[in-house]
């Protein structure tokens, strides 16, 4: 998972092997999910071969891996999923790899924000897609579940500029967690704007 979190390509080849000596459980899991972090196009079958395997981690990490990859003949298959996979996690990991494919999926993985078992997946989704969603989150703010409006401002305070800092601080809220957590991201953008 570490080197996946570092991207680093010269491990393709030994995670690989790891994930054929397991197979299956945790330990492939974990390969698949370095894999997917790292995206080479070499990893391509094995995402391709996994989206549609009884694990729901394994299919989690294929649907991400693709998308990193920009695998445009996936798309069909993660649209399908992205309605139909029984797990949330899954149907979360295809969103954001068809808005990685350039289909508007903000508006699914937004409503992934108000589960507790998705919400720090979906945040980390939304940061790695950066500032290209800060527009798209912003009307979130005014979403009825409050745990959405938290979620999304602790997001923008991540990744939000000017356009979040003036809807930030113009939000009026009755929940206390939403109103901590606009006022924590106004924070970070103000501390970001001042280097």
């Amino acid at each position: 998972r570490s080197l996946g979190l570092l991207r680093e390509e010269r491990a393709v080849t030994a995670i690989s092997e790891q994930l054929k000596f397991y197979g299956k459980g945790e330990g492939a899991w974990s390969a698949l999910d370095a894999l997917a972090r790292i995206a080479h196009p070499s990893s391509e079958p094995l995402f391709t071969s996994r989206l549609a395997d009884k694990d729901p981690h394994m299919r989690r990490a294929a649907a991400e891996g693709l998308g990193r990859l920009g695998h445009a003949p996936s798309i069909s298959a993660l649209e399908t999923g992205a309605g139909n996979d029984p797990s949330d996690m899954v149907r979360a990991a295809m969103a954001y790899a068809l808005q990685k494919l350039g289909r508007n999926y903000v508006w699914r993985l937004i409503e992934f924000l108000d589960d507790g078992k998705t919400t720090l997946q979906v945040q980390d989704y939304l940061l790695e897609l950066g500032t290209a969603v800060e527009k798209d989150l912003i009307p979130s703010l005014q979403e009825p579940d409050e745990a959405i409006r938290a979620a999304v401002a602790d997001v923008l305070g991540a990744i939000g500029g000017n356009a979040s800092l003036t809807a930030l601080q113009d939000l009026k809220d009755r929940d206390k967690d939403v109103v901590e957590a606009a006022r924590r991201a106004v924070e970070r953008i103000k501390m970001r704007q001042a280097l």
